[in-house]
């Protein structure tokens, strides 16, 4: 009686066992079945970009959308940002956000269109109403990335002060030094200095200014005090 008892509780642990792992092979390949990426929608205003299907896993639930987004960033410099969105049960769609151009940079025929964040868009750039960096730039593709630091101090300077100041043209004053132009007003700054900071303080003089409704024809922000010149 024991080893009957004894045999018929192996037969029932033996037929859970086997029942337990069929049922998670089905709902494995259900899992699989369903959710598995039949298409891939890409969308991107002036943008072409390629995936290849084969170097990603085929199901939709545990899509790597992180390494699948660097990789695009990476293959495809033009791009400033990804989005990706899951439509179940089989459709994965990628929106390419392209590079807005915000300022050119160049002297003569050498003119470059940029990004905020000094990306190459394009060559001899036919685009009107942008600040005009007017340092020379090497000759360059478009997705490469501008390192000299003049234009990278000047680019920085048009982000700090974009909210409160239009800046037309920005040019060097001397190795170390950077003048921009808005309407009347010139503004000199340290090409090394934190301009994060002094665009802060250039914010609050502006509106001094403006409430007392003149503006000064020069801010010399190279000095522990700015040097205001009417």
């Amino acid at each position: 009686m024991k080893r009957t008892a004894a045999w018929r509780k192996s037969v029932r642990i033996i037929a859970i066992v086997i029942l337990v792992v069929s049922v998670c092979g089905f709902f494995s390949w259900g899992i699989n079945r369903i959710f598995t990426i039949r298409n891939i929608e890409v969308s991107g205003d002036g943008i072409q970009v390629e995936v290849n299907k084969n170097t990603f896993p085929k199901n939709l639930l545990f899509f790597p959308a992180d390494t699948l987004t660097a990789q695009i960033l990476k293959n495809y410099p033009l791009v400033a940002s990804v989005t990706l969105k899951k439509k179940y049960p089989g459709t994965l769609v990628i929106t390419a956000i392209p590079r807005k151009p915000f300022a050119a940079s160049g002297i003569g025929r050498e003119m470059y269109l940029l990004d905020k964040e000094g990306v190459v868009l394009e060559h001899y750039p036919t685009k009107t109403g942008l600040p005009l960096i007017h340092i020379q730039v090497p000759p360059t593709q478009p997705g490469a990335t501008i390192s000299d630091p003049a234009i990278t101090a000047a680019l920085a300077f048009l982000r700090g002060s974009a909210p409160f100041i239009t800046i037309s043209d920005i040019m060097k004053v001397d190795s170390a030094s950077l003048r921009a132009q808005s309407e009347s007003m010139s503004i000199v700054f340290a090409q090394q200095s934190d301009i994060p900071i002094f665009a802060r303080t250039l914010q609050m003089m502006m509106s001094g200014f403006r409430i007392k409704g003149k503006l000064p024809a020069t801010i010399d922000l190279r000095f522990d005090k700015p040097v205001v010149t009417f």
